[in-house]
């Protein structure tokens, strides 16, 4: 590929000089941006490989400015690709000077994604790129004046397990952290097809662990997690009733994360976060669905969630990080009062099964394990 300071000697090279009396002409590059053809002043040295120098200049005649010798990228090899002949500077050559703006780049990404003629390793190619896109806060929030919302949840659906996934990887990364990409997920209605590809549990233990990825996304730190999980006869408390008991230890731990985290922010407190129009629809639509708004230790314990956890922790496993998980979560609950007086006492019977060695094992000695005392007490 050739490098800028060729691709600009090559347009000033076929940019014609202007006739006696005439404007030199210019090229519009963009963003205020102009490269104006400009002839050698009379006594001036032209040259076809460095930049014109007049008398007036301090370097002259000795200065050489050619791309060898100026600081900047290298000169091009002799097997660069050349460059088009004629005057005019291309789109194509615009790109390479100016970049492409990644609002394009977003939809031509998009657009090779959902084109099934394609091969698979194309079209996740094309997805892997959108994700890393996505990482931006301000590219995830243009997805929704792009109008590639629709696109992505329909790649929910692909035949291909591994388009289902990098479109729910995406999901999970757009609106982690992020409450206007939070809400763009919900006023399209996706959370119901997330939760849909976990439970049953049809599709690949990979393919459900990026849904669960998606899931703790959208919902983390969202002013209506209770909403949202209660519509459709607490169907997303189902979910995660279901989860923090999975069969899959990874799925099991990600969801028992997910419980300890929802334990904590349900004394968070959301008013003037969001448009207050946003906040009404989104209420209204989960309102019409079943959805309710209530204390989310209250609704985890009303749904069985914490005593699903419990049962799966009482039953014992080689996976600590799942374990720490568990405790963490259910430890947290215990003090919010999510647990009754003898779910209380058989984690503190685990708690102190496991004793000192097992706890450090666990990640839960030192400070993290006082705390955890101090809500067992």
């Amino acid at each position: 590929m050739a490098d800028l300071n060729t691709l600009l000697r090559w347009a000033v090279e076929n940019t014609p000089a202007p006739a006696a009396g005439e404007e030199a002409p210019s090229h519009d590059l963009g963003n205020g941006m102009t490269l104006k053809f400009k002839p050698a002043a009379p006594g001036a040295q032209p040259s076809s490989n460095t930049a014109t120098l007049h008398a007036n200049d301090p370097q002259f005649p000795h200065a050489d400015l050619s791309p060898a010798s100026t600081p900047g990228p290298a000169t091009p090899a002799a097997g660069d690709a050349p460059l088009p002949s004629g005057n005019k500077i291309s789109t194509e050559m615009l790109d390479l000077i100016m970049g492409k703006p990644d609002s394009l780049t977003m939809k031509e990404k998009m657009a090779t994604a959902s084109d099934t003629s394609l091969d698979v390793e194309t079209r996740v190619e094309a997805l892997d790129d959108f994700e890393m896109l996505v990482e931006l806060i301000d590219n995830a929030n243009n997805m929704a004046v792009l109008k590639l919302w629709e696109p992505l949840i329909a790649l929910y659906s692909d035949k291909h397990p591994e388009v289902v996934r990098h479109a729910l990887w995406i999901t999970g990364t757009a609106v982690q952290n992020n409450l206007k990409a939070q809400a763009a997920l919900f006023v399209h209605d996706a959370f119901p097809k997330i939760i849909d590809i976990i439970y049953p549990a049809t599709h690949e233990q990979a393919t459900r662990a990026k849904a669960q990825y998606a899931m703790s996304s959208a919902l983390k730190h969202w002013p209506l997690a209770s909403a949202v999980l209660s519509a459709d006869g607490d169907k997303g408390y189902a979910v995660l009733r279901q989860g923090v008991a999975d069969d899959s230890a990874v799925l099991r731990r990600k969801f028992a994360f997910l419980l300890g985290t929802l334990v904590m922010q349900a004394g968070e407190n959301y008013e003037g976060e969001m448009p207050a129009e946003v906040r009404s629809l989104l209420e209204e639509r989960a309102a019409a669905a079943g959805g309710k708004e209530e204390n989310l230790v209250a609704a985890l314990k009303r749904t069985g969630v914490f005593a699903s956890a419990l049962s799966a922790l009482a039953k014992g496993s080689d996976d600590v990080e799942y374990e720490e998980n568990a405790v963490r979560a259910l430890s947290r609950a215990a003090a919010a009062g999510g647990l009754t007086p003898d779910e209380k006492a058989q984690l503190k019977g685990i708690w102190d099964k496991w004793g000192a060695e097992g706890r450090e094992e666990r990640g839960l000695g030192g400070a993290d394990g006082a705390e955890v005392e101090k809500d067992l007490a």
